[in-house]
């Protein structure tokens, strides 16, 4: 039996929630261990099912895709919502330029950068 790289456990696994053609998924850290190309086709695959009614949970850390796949956000910090609305909402709010600085600035952590 071949082994399997994460990335190839990561394309199973998300396989496996969307093969059912589920109403409502949950994603956790959705394309940790993909490349670039396959994170790309994934969220175009995702996109597609979302506008047909797929209704998407997104946990993430990656800004780029929370921007591609996400209509609104929550932004939480030691388990308490800091932050919910779209994404124009919180780059307005924070008055930050970017999504990744405006979360930066909720989650208290943009003196580190």
């Amino acid at each position: 039996m071949r082994h399997v790289s994460g990335g190839e456990r990561q394309r199973l696994a998300v396989l496996l929630a969307l093969i059912s053609n589920p109403k409502l998924v949950f994603l956790d850290e959705l394309t940790t261990g993909l490349d670039t190309k396959a994170r790309r086709l994934l969220w175009k695959q995702l996109l597609i099912m979302k506008e047909k009614g797929l209704a998407i949970v997104l946990t993430s850390h990656y800004m780029d895709e929370v921007e591609a796949l996400c209509d609104k956000i929550l932004i939480l910090k030691e388990g308490k919502t800091i932050f919910h609305g779209t994404i124009q909402e919180v780059i307005h709010v924070s008055k930050k330029a970017t999504l990744e600085n405006a979360y930066l600035y909720f989650a208290g952590e943009e003196d580190w950068v």
